[in-house]
């Protein structure tokens, strides 16, 4: 007797940890209609220096990068003894005693991330990272299969944190606090203050601490207070994140790095090496030429700075007299706006795109708890950045009436 065949089920090639909805949002589809139409976009949230005309570059890279020594594979945990010495020298110029084997090299800070969830977490554990922020740690834990808790930042405290709300976020599986100085996108950065209680909690939980410190240069509006490098006298466990590609405005050339702070034991330190043994993936030529590429940081702060000083002015005179208004910009690449919400977000977001060819984002898409933020970038080109907002303020004005 023939015997009747099962049909096999349906094979399953990704694993639950990469089983992410792949359609696209209304934004985008509305973007790439638009772009379709062969219309124009201005793209107010491009958070790439290499293409909006910041080229610092110069011949010293250049001639760093042809040395012979960069033909040899010299594979080190932490990075090359002369490259993580470079990145020392660059922070005593900016007034930090660091010393070169606080550091370890990275290809990038989502892999400074990558590495220190491995340390510092098992499957199943969590991570309490800042709302808003950049959604970047939801992807980044997912894939080392850790959940993500979130702490409030307090608006009505120009987004400080406040150690009560800090303390009720943090759940059983917790192994470290995440913050970002400044941070992303409400350019608010660590105080003292802030950084002793964030402390206080992390050794009553038994927890770590991670800040990333990328934007750490652009400041706007300073304060004596203001965290520098909050690896540096850590009372607890604490890394901080630095990279080139926002301190010397080179995301191709691939090179972060992780700041052990004085609370890390040499135990642990061993171990986030075995990590980056394991992987080896910053480059070398990138590692010989770090001193060269660090010289040119001055050159390319100054280009980006002067940049978003310019469009912060035209942001802020733009908005003023109208319904919408501008969040305090103490550092970083960003400027969150509050508009009417008569629509949500998004639905502000992707009538921008459809109808006036202006690219923002939804506050939404970082976790603000309240409707009615849109974020721009501030590093566009400043005649394209001054016709966005112009379009933007229109449409605002337009809504309104209507």
């Amino acid at each position: 007797m023939e015997t009747q065949a099962t049909a096999a089920p349906p094979m399953n090639t990704t694993s639950r940890r990469a089983n992410w909805d792949l359609s696209p949002n209304a934004l985008t589809i509305a973007y790439t209609n638009r772009v379709r139409s062969g219309l124009d976009v201005l793209d107010l949230i491009q958070s790439n220096p290499t293409i909006v005309g910041i080229n610092p570059i110069d011949q010293r890279v250049l001639d760093a990068l042809a040395n012979e020594a960069c033909q040899k594979y010299e594979p080190t945990a932490r990075g090359l003894p002369n490259a993580r010495e470079a990145v020392a020298s660059w922070y005593r110029r900016n007034g930090i005693a660091m010393h070169a084997d606080q550091l370890l090299l990275t290809a990038s800070s989502s892999e400074s991330y990558a590495m220190l969830l491995k340390l510092l977490c098992d499957p199943g554990d969590s991570i309490v990272v800042p709302a808003p922020s950049y959604p970047l740690f939801d992807h980044l834990a997912r894939l080392e299969c850790v959940g993500v808790d979130r702490y409030p930042l307090m608006e009505d405290d120009g987004f400080r944190i406040d150690e009560l709300a800090l303390r009720e976020s943090i759940g059983s599986t917790a192994k470290a606090i995440f913050l970002v100085s400044p941070n992303n996108p409400t350019g608010s950065f660590l105080h003292e203050q802030e950084l002793r209680c964030v402390e206080r909690v992390a050794k009553d939980y038994g927890l770590s601490l991670v800040c990333d410190e990328v934007f750490a240069e652009y400041i706007w509006k300073d304060s004596e207070d203001r965290v520098r490098c909050a690896a540096m006298d850590a009372a607890v466990p604490t890394f901080s994140l630095g990279g080139l590609s926002k301190s010397a405005c080179m995301p191709q050339m691939k090179l972060g790095w992780i700041v052990m702070g004085g609370g890390v034991s040499d135990d642990t330190i061993c171990r986030l090496e075995m990590i980056a043994d394991t992987y080896l993936s910053v480059s070398t030529p990138i590692q010989h030429a770090s001193a060269a590429l660090l010289s040119c940081a001055d050159v390319a702060r100054r280009q980006m700075s002067e940049r978003i000083r310019v469009n912060l002015a035209v942001l802020r005179d733009a908005v003023s007299g109208t319904s919408m208004s501008l969040l305090d910009v103490h550092g970083g690449w960003y400027g969150c706006l509050r508009v009417p919400s008569v629509m949500t977000d998004e639905q502000w977001a992707v009538k921008l795109v459809e109808e006036d060819g202006v690219m923002v984002h939804p506050g939404s898409y970082f976790g603000f708890s309240r409707a009615g933020v849109l974020v721009v970038g501030l590093i566009a080109p400043c005649a394209e950045f001054a016709e966005g907002i112009c379009r933007l303020v229109e449409r605002e004005e337009y809504t309104v009436r209507k």
